[in-house]
């Protein structure tokens, strides 16, 4: 078990409707090493904001989450905030934000008071040939957009902690899309999640959480931040450019896109050491798209900033 894990473990104890099991769309090292290109990434007028607001947001956390986000010494505050939604998908929206002492944007009304583990995956249908539609609002398009929109006017500790994190769940491929399992009726694998496998990870969708084993290895989050940032520099993306700031649609469309790669292995098979390659490669690319992309959301709503 996993230093991360063994002290998720044991905040779940916490007598409190704070916690629950995470579906994660990434592990707890894929989103910290998102947070962590973000935050190298950042200006200075843009970091001064979201210093402050993370901090706002770790003051008011229980804690034993606050723990958990110690737990790493070699990354940001920022990059540790990005874990807690998946510690707290099983609250309702409403109580996230009286947590922080604000009040829940309008924009995310329609939400309050249910859960927000909705928000972390959509399920395009996997293959677009099918006639079955698995997608359930509220999803992340849904509410990344509304998060985004509501920044822009009034930011908020929670919205830029939900932001850091679906940030990165949009650039995962199996919170994009869900398989369609059976010929005669609409029956779907949950993202991966039934599509089981010969690997430690039992299934598709775990398979990739990890990263197909390169979140796994040993490297430090801020090391592996480093690495992927030189392997892969801004100017070698042309998809920074093309794509607008903030525009989760498209990152979804760009994760989607993957699922034939994704689905290419075979079910209740061990997956050859091509797919381990390619996959990685991909992960590789998805880990540090979204942490420039997120930068680049903050940057461009601190660019001016003196708020």
């Amino acid at each position: 078990m996993t230093k991360y894990a063994m002290l998720f473990a044991s905040a779940l104890l916490l007598p409190t409707g704070l916690f629950s099991l995470p579906a994660n769309a990434w592990n707890f090292t894929g989103h910290v090493v998102i947070g962590e290109i973000a935050y190298q990434n950042l200006t200075p007028a843009a970091r001064k904001q979201v210093d402050f607001l993370t901090d706002t947001a770790y003051i008011a956390l229980p804690s034993k989450i606050q723990r958990v986000m110690d737990s790493n010494h070699n990354v940001s505050a920022f990059a540790e905030l990005s874990i807690v939604p998946d510690m707290i998908r099983k609250d309702p929206a409403q109580r996230v934000w009286k947590m922080m002492g604000e009040t829940i944007p309008a924009s995310l009304n329609q939400w309050d008071e249910k859960t927000t583990g909705p928000w972390h995956y959509i399920n395009y249908t996997y293959p677009a040939s099918s006639d079955c539609d698995f997608i359930r609002e509220p999803n992340i398009e849904m509410a990344t957009a509304a998060l985004y929109e509501s920044f822009q006017t009034q930011p908020q500790a929670a919205s830029l902690m939900f932001l850091i994190h679906l940030t990165g769940d949009a650039h995962q491929p199996t919170h994009t899309v869900a398989k369609s399992v059976h010929r005669l009726w609409c029956s779907s694998d949950y993202g991966g999640n039934k599509y089981t496998l010969k690997v430690p990870q039992e299934n598709l969708h775990h398979l990739w959480d990890d990263g197909l084993g390169l979140l796994e290895k040993k490297m430090q989050a801020d090391k592996l931040a480093q690495s992927l940032q030189a392997k892969y520099p801004r100017t070698s993306l042309p998809e920074l450019k093309s794509v607008p700031v903030g525009d989760v649609k498209q990152w979804v469309a760009e994760s989607v896109a993957l699922a034939p790669l994704a689905y290419s292995v075979k079910k209740q098979s061990t997956p050859p050491s091509e797919y381990y390659q390619q996959g990685q490669l991909a992960v590789e690319k998805r880990l540090v798209l979204a942490g420039y992309r997120l930068a680049d959301m903050l940057n461009h709503r601190f660019e001016s900033a003196s708020d």
